[in-house]
């Protein structure tokens, strides 16, 4: 995220998949406070000029370089059984089908055909798990878990 031009208006880098996420008055998280965007402009390469209420010049801008904005938790859509937003999964405890602890979610990475989870173990290398059904078992957001089972060549 950077300023641009004279009127508080922010130059962003989308990442929602959702068209409706930038509807004039809908509410999103920017650096711990609410606001509501006054006016939202698709530009090439998935950026876009953002306005948000209350923010009204460049110094406003400025002061938000570098942080992330978020959509508020209740707004997100509805998904289908074993279907999981990233934030949900970043921070699960991953074990394989053997009972071996792999470490935790920290990161997941969009590659267009299937995300790649990296996993981090307490100490050593990561580990990166492709969300496939051969190897992602299962999720259980209430314990904080993820099963999976370790195919040929992801050591």
């Amino acid at each position: 995220m950077r300023p641009h031009g004279l009127d508080g208006a922010l130059r962003i880098q989308s990442l929602s998949d959702n068209p409706d996420r930038f509807s004039i008055g809908e509410p999103l998280n920017v650096a711990g406070a609410v606001r509501s965007i006054d006016s939202y402009q698709s530009l090439p390469n998935g950026q876009a000029l953002l306005r948000l209420r209350g923010l009204h010049n460049p110094a406003h801008a400025r002061a938000l370089v570098g942080e992330w904005i978020f959509a508020p938790i209740g707004s997100a859509d509805s998904l289908e059984p074993d279907e999981f937003y990233h934030y949900q999964l970043i921070g699960l405890s991953v074990t394989t089908d053997d009972g071996e602890s792999l470490g935790t979610i920290r990161e997941i990475i969009a590659t267009g055909s299937n995300d790649v989870y990296v996993v981090r173990p307490e100490s050593g290398p990561e580990i990166l798990l492709p969300a496939i059904s051969q190897v992602i078992r299962r999720i259980d957001l209430e314990s904080g878990t993820m099963l999976v089972h370790l195919i040929h060549g992801l050591r």
